[in-house]
């Protein structure tokens, strides 16, 4: 299958669905081998790891299809963040290797996983609806209150230093068009 027409079938519902098939699998197969060799102890923590890598393995291999216009693919961004992931993750599999990282708790409360979810995709809608600074940094400051932050002037300086490193280094130099939001684009045009 020519590299074009795979990824117009991954750009589909059916190519999304074996996407999710196949990392499912690879999670599953993963889990089974890393039973053996890291023990339970550690399992939930090198799971979360092997699924985000796969994740993050899936996403480096879709911009393959970006644009590029320019000198500049529309790939570079997406690249950095994501070697930024791998080398996170292979940090923390190696503190997990060598048994230096806590073992994972007998149970956890899966309320504030929830809380972040909601609070994602309203950050989400949120971004279509007021535009990528507004929404970024409503984003940041629910979820520094989330995580029980409560030191204001630190919250602030965040979220502002967030904003204007977005708007100097992704709008400015590197020309990403971030979304303007219908609410922003009906007001200022």
């Amino acid at each position: 299958m020519p590299l074009k027409q795979l990824g117009s079938f991954l750009n589909s519902k059916v190519g999304f669905l074996a996407i999710c098939v196949v990392i499912m699998a690879l999670i599953l197969a993963g889990r089974a081998i890393m039973k053996k060799f890291i023990g339970k102890e550690y399992l939930g923590q090198a799971s979360l790891l092997l699924s985000l890598g796969l994740i993050s393995a899936m996403l480096f291999a879709l911009t393959i299809w970006f644009p590029v216009r320019g000198e500049v693919s529309a790939a570079v961004v997406p690249r950095l963040w994501i070697a930024g992931i791998f080398a996170c993750l292979i940090y923390l599999f190696v503190l997990i290797v060598n048994k230096t990282e806590k073992p994972d708790q007998a149970k956890g409360d899966i309320a504030l996983t929830v809380k972040f979810m909601a609070a994602t995709a309203a950050y989400i809608v949120l971004m279509v609806l007021v535009g990528y600074f507004i929404a970024s940094i409503m984003f940041l400051f629910v979820a520094m209150a989330m995580l029980s932050y409560r030191r204001r002037i630190v919250t602030v300086s965040i979220g502002v230093g967030w904003m204007v490193f977005s708007y100097l280094v992704f709008y400015k130099l590197l020309y990403v068009p971030l979304p303007q939001g219908l609410l922003i684009n009906a007001l200022f045009g």
